[in-house]
């Protein structure tokens, strides 16, 4: 930073590193990578001035991922099936190719589901840990199902506490107990 600000950085932070400064404790945890991917970010994009950055805004520089499009823009891209970026493939391998191809733009909960893959996905990017592996699937809600899913849900349920309330056993001797408590005796039992 002194060979790029020179008197602006060692005026404001001098010429020795201090480990309890702010920019110590802002880039604690970053690999040297993402500080070097944070320089390249600073002195090859729009960012870069005259001043130097805060801590804050160099460490949200180490890690940007150039070309990363935004999470609308990727979940656009998964739906029509074109990936700009091997992070977009990925998020949508993650969601299911199937689902997304089937799916329409206004489909909320496949969004989310894609949008936290995709989200995943680029912290994986941005941490330099390889973009590939399964994802841990999240709970899901009943806010999350269509009403038509709750309402086929309910109707289960009210049909499985009618047959335990009827004595019908589950499984496979449904049909003899019937046909028992009815009277029905039709011979040799079918398979």
């Amino acid at each position: 930073m002194t060979e790029t600000y020179g008197h602006r950085w060692t005026g404001n932070f001098g010429d020795q590193p201090d480990p309890d400064h702010a920019w110590a404790k802002h880039l604690s945890g970053l690999t040297g990578r993402q500080i070097a991917r944070g320089i390249q970010n600073m002195t090859t994009g729009n960012q870069h001035n005259e001043w130097p950055p805060s801590a804050l805004a160099f460490r949200a520089l180490c890690v940007q991922i150039p070309g990363l499009p935004t999470a609308i823009a990727a979940w656009l891209q998964a739906l029509e099936g074109r990936y700009e970026h091997e992070a977009v493939k990925v998020a949508a391998a993650l969601t299911g190719e199937f689902d997304l191809r089937s799916a329409r733009m206004n489909d909320r909960p496949l969004q989310k589901v894609f949008e936290r893959n995709y989200e995943i996905v680029c912290r994986r990017l941005q941490n330099d840990e390889p973009l590939d592996g399964s994802v841990a699937t999240g709970l899901g809600h009943e806010s999350q199902k269509s009403e038509a899913q709750r309402a086929q849900e309910y109707a289960e349920q009210q049909l499985h506490k009618r047959i335990e309330q009827q004595g019908i056993p589950p499984g496979a001797n449904a049909r003899a107990v019937l046909l028992a408590k009815l009277g029905i005796n039709r011979g040799e039992s079918r398979a």
